[in-house]
């Protein structure tokens, strides 16, 4: 090709690309800057579904077009992992109770996700019925959390339907996945199977993922996005070709969405992406990459923008220097000495740390512990001794466990040498398995945190079951019932909407219920207050009622008012 036509199709490519990229922005601004909050967060409700339906599908055909690639035979030397989910999934499922640790989180999470689904709208439903096992909703509102996890269980629906037991098969598979993720970043990163060996054996015993993967909390699926976004830089990094760029570009941008910090893996996974991306970016189609990323997280980047005014519990700053002493103490002492983590870990960890091949992965590895750990020393509520917040420290296991796995790996060459052994790795996996048992009690337990709700949650299941057909509930926590196929909305929209009590009564012969619920204990006044007034919207009978401790928990059931003579 003559080199003035090369170099005018170089133009052409670079000027394609520019406009695209700044196309791209200034389209993001226009859209964010022009629009209200109320509509941006009505366009949002729309939009979240299909955008991630769509990167999903990106990820899934990248996948089928990465299959003929795969080295089978290769593969199969790597089969040791599969004792190692056998092992996670077994503590998972087996060990840890399977139980919601974070009321009321976990339900509205499941109530987003059936609303994905069944209505293709990011919300949560304040008015809704179930007819056929499927969620028709009058009233919804967006959300403040991201969107990641609830889409996540929304694609599990599609497929299992809507069930309680789905948001904990979601988490046990993460665990799984997670796994399997940690053994193949350090094989990638460190190149020693039996470091990727000892790592992934490290994930699967840590006390605190266990726990938390046997619940429908977010965390275990946030930390398992971050792993697979920088498996996938690391891939890319290895392998330089459009279809592990396409991968890095997809997977980051779904990874990133499930938490707020979601967002700190990106510096991990660029820094180790860089050594090809930097050539990428010297040529049209690494911008491309960006053009792409910058187009899968346009959505996600207007919720940022539409819900940073929405308050998170705390009436002062949600991040300030001033909570780092405190937090410092509490989260420096769960690593160094706590029932809830093995201390044997972070001694192989600060091993994997001193070791002295492969330098930069391992202080990448540092990099990204440090963000996720430093991240909630700043936070309000991020300690982990503050109520259930110990599952903030999910997102820092992936990094310390391929350290520690590392440092078991120097460890076993040490004792290999010294006393010219063979069978070094199965003794310090042996060890590794064994301290286990100290920390299985705590796996087992189900702590006095968020008691009442835990309650409340159990009588109101329990009687959802024995509701007949049509029946609706009044409550502050609508969603969980929805997602236990029972139509049910907020309480206030009825207090509010007298008239619409009467109809609600007209539509449902099966009966409405009023649900005394948690929230109708409370100390603060306005949410009793409004559970006394939801009683007096028509003849309230009482149908079943529970005490746990301090708490009374209620069904009663309403029948029209008696009109006066």
């Amino acid at each position: 090709m003559p080199v003035d036509a090369a170099a005018k199709r170089g133009r052409t490519a670079w000027t394609s690309v520019a406009v695209a990229w700044f196309g791209s922005l200034a389209a993001i601004v226009v859209w964010l800057s022009t629009t209200s909050p109320a509509m941006l967060r009505e366009q949002l409700a729309v939009l979240q579904p299909w955008w991630l339906d769509a990167t999903v599908l990106v990820a899934v055909l990248i996948c089928v077009c990465a299959m003929p690639r795969v080295n089978w035979a290769s593969v199969r030397r790597h089969m040791i992992v599969v004792p190692l989910v056998a092992l996670g999934l077994c503590l998972t499922l087996f060990v840890a109770p399977r139980t919601n640790r974070i009321f009321y989180d976990e339900q509205i999470y499941q109530s987003i996700g059936q609303n994905i689904s069944d209505v293709r709208r990011a919300q949560v439903c304040n008015d809704g019925s179930v007819d056929s096992g499927r969620l028709h909703c009058v009233d919804g509102a967006y959300n403040k959390q991201p969107y990641a996890y609830p889409h996540l269980l929304s694609l599990a629906y599609r497929i299992a339907g809507v069930h309680e037991w789905v948001a904990f098969a979601v988490n046990a598979i993460a665990m799984a996945f997670s796994i399997v993720g940690v053994y193949s970043l350090a094989w990638l990163l460190f190149g020693d199977r039996a470091t990727a060996f000892c790592a992934g054996l490290v994930l699967a015993l840590i006390p605190q993922q266990i726990v938390w993967s046997a619940t429908a909390a977010v965390e275990p699926t946030a930390s398992l996005g971050a792993i697979l976004a920088v498996l996938a830089a690391a891939w890319y990094a290895a392998d330089g070709s459009l279809l592990a760029l396409a991968s890095f570009v997809t997977v980051s941008a779904y990874a990133i969405q499930f938490r707020p910090e979601s967002l700190l893996v990106l510096p991990v996974a660029g820094a180790i992406a860089w050594p090809r991306l930097r050539g990428d970016l010297a040529r049209p189609r690494g911008w491309w990459g960006a053009v792409v990323f910058a187009a899968l997280i346009a959505v996600h980047l207007a919720h940022l923008f539409a819900v940073r005014d929405v308050g998170w519990g705390s009436d002062g700053p949600r991040f300030s220097l001033a909570f780092v002493s405190n937090n410092l103490q509490a989260n420096g002492r769960f690593f160094l000495g706590d029932e809830r983590f093995p201390v044997l870990f972070t001694i192989l960890a600060i091993a994997g740390v001193a070791g002295a091949s492969c330098v930069r992965e391992r202080w990448l590895m540092v990099l990204w512990f440090l963000l996720f750990f430093g991240v909630d020393l700043a936070f309000y509520a991020g300690s982990f001794n503050y109520g259930a917040d110990v599952r903030y420290s999910l997102m820092t296991y992936p990094p310390l466990a391929v350290l520690a796995g590392a440092g078991a790996t120097a460890l076993a060459r040490f004792a290999r040498r010294r006393f010219a052994s063979n069978a070094a790795v199965l003794v310090v996996a042996t060890v590794l398995l064994f301290q286990f048992l100290w920390y299985a009690p705590s796996v087992r337990a189900v702590n006095d945190t968020a008691w009442a709700a835990r309650a409340d949650v159990a009588f109101a299941k329990k009687f959802a079951a024995r509701l007949p057909v049509n029946a609706y509930v009044l409550t502050q926590n609508p969603g969980m019932f929805q997602v236990w196929g029972v139509s049910a909305g907020q309480m206030s929209r009825a207090v509010m909407s007298p008239n619409y009590t009467s109809w609600l009564l007209a539509q449902h012969p099966a009966g409405v219920y009023v649900h005394w619920n948690f929230w109708c204990n409370v100390r603060e006044a306005t949410q009793p207050d409004l559970c006394r007034r939801a009683l007096t919207l028509g003849q309230a009978t009482l149908i079943a009622e529970w005490h746990e401790r301090d708490q009374r928990f209620a069904f009663y059931r309403l029948a029209p008012a008696a009109v006066s003579p």
